[in-house]
């Protein structure tokens, strides 16, 4: 746009310009024509002819009825004020050429009552204008053209870079804290940015790995001592038999320790999940045999409560994975559909082949999740405010999606109208 209004500025100045100097120039011969007595006016003119050897001259000199006494055009021209000013128009002259011409003119009558006519052809700076206007459209579009191909051509690295931030980033959102922004060769603004971003991921795992170390090294720490508790609390458990009041206080301490130990090793288990300690122990593994296990396990919990428990699986090809894990993930997922749906409700679990591979869905028609809590269930000791007064401790979920993420799987809430549907994506590139 700033070339096409630099351009447009140029050939309005240009004209512009040639106008005034043909304007110049008429009034600087109406000057030395009006200076001239009458009886030599008609021979000035005759010789101002001669010596326009470009024929780019016009004059008239008209009688007071209007009929030509001297020059090279025929009859004066009609709709041209003759107040002495300069205007545009087109004439047929006699002794150039028959086709009209574009002139500037003016005619001013004298004082013997005669009427006077200089003009200018225009012709060339007409041609002038359409060069101009040639150069203005061809130069306009060839650069635009340029400008676009330059950036697009140009553009594709950035949006390369871009790209692989934004999966970066991604990555980054979904808990991969370890990924970084990639950096390039070029030092330029996206490389500082990214750049500034990777101290900053890496102060944050720092202070993550020392809270993640501290909140390890104290679970671990404690469960020795609660160990040695719980033996201690056992043994006075053993020597109250014939104490009514004291027994079930050291019942319900016990319970207590209980308690605290499941989640301590709910801690220390995520923490081995987390750090891919189990990663090494990877094959091949069939989905479906591991759901069977998985539901055949669930069974007598679900039918203790009259809840229809039912599987259907598609074929699917085998995956990567770690069997025991996934059978831990999903016994959780079942142990909590069964949980929190009411006695003679239903829990479905479907093996499906989808574009991207295989998919779990595990369907209840319990109390559901509420959409607002959906993403917070799968924080460390959340607790949803349908199942405060349910068995748990709130870790269940946290081992799920820390398994989850150790394959690289996606896994998603949503609403089975009623009750909760959950959905495993297995395959890698759902994260």
């Amino acid at each position: 746009m700033c070339v096409i209004m630099l351009l447009g500025f140029v050939y309005w100045r240009t004209a512009t310009e040639m106008t005034r100097r043909v304007d110049q120039i008429l009034r600087l011969e109406t000057r030395h024509f009006t200076a001239l007595r009458s009886d030599q006016l008609h021979d000035e003119i005759d010789k101002s002819i001669q010596r326009d050897q470009r024929h780019v001259y016009l004059y008239g000199l008209y009688s007071q009825d209007k009929h030509l006494i001297v020059g090279n055009l025929g009859r004066l021209p009609q709709g041209i004020p003759l107040d002495g000013n300069i205007y545009e128009t087109v004439l047929l002259a006699v002794n150039i050429q028959a086709e009209p011409l574009s002139a500037r003119v003016l005619i001013l009558r004298l004082d013997s009552g005669d009427f006077l006519l200089i003009g200018h052809d225009v012709k060339q700076l007409i041609e002038f204008g359409e060069i101009m206007k040639r150069a203005f459209f061809w130069g306009g579009s060839l650069t635009i053209l340029l400008g676009m191909m330059f950036g697009v051509a140009l553009s594709f690295r950035p949006l390369r870079r871009i790209e692989q931030i934004q999966h970066a980033c991604e990555l980054i959102m979904l808990g991969d804290i370890r990924q970084r922004l990639p950096v390039g060769r070029h030092h330029d603004e996206l490389d500082m940015l990214a750049a500034i971003v990777n101290r900053m991921l890496d102060e944050i795992e720092r202070l993550m790995s020392e809270a993640k170390s501290a909140g390890d090294n104290i679970a671990h720490d404690l469960r020795t001592p609660l160990t040695r508790l719980r033996s201690m609390l056992y043994r006075v458990q053993q020597q109250l038999i014939d104490a009514p009041v004291q027994r079930p206080m050291v019942d319900q301490a016990i319970v207590e320790v209980d308690s605290l130990l499941l989640r301590f090793r709910a801690l220390l288990r995520i923490s081995e999940i987390e750090n891919k300690q189990r990663r090494a122990g990877f094959k091949m593994i069939s989905l479906q045999e591991i759901l069977e296990q998985a539901v055949n396990f669930i069974a007598p919990l679900a039918e203790d409560k009259s809840i229809h428990l039912s599987m259907t699986a598609a074929s699917v090809d085998p995956i990567q994975g770690d069997g025991e894990l996934l059978f831990e993930a999903i016994v959780s997922l079942l142990d909590n559909a069964v949980k929190f749906t009411p006695a003679g409700g239903r829990v479905e679990v479907r093996l499906l082949r989808v574009d991207g591979g295989a998919q779990i869905d595990i369907v209840d028609s319990g109390i559901g999740i509420p959409e607002s809590e959906r993403v917070s269930v799968f924080n460390r000791f959340y607790r949803s405010e349908n199942d405060l007064n349910a068995p748990g401790h709130g870790l269940g979920l946290s081992i799920v999606m820390a398994i989850i993420k150790l394959h690289g799987f996606g896994l998603e809430l949503g609403n089975a109208n009623p009750g909760t549907r959950v959905t495993i994506l297995c395959w890698p590139h759902s994260l």
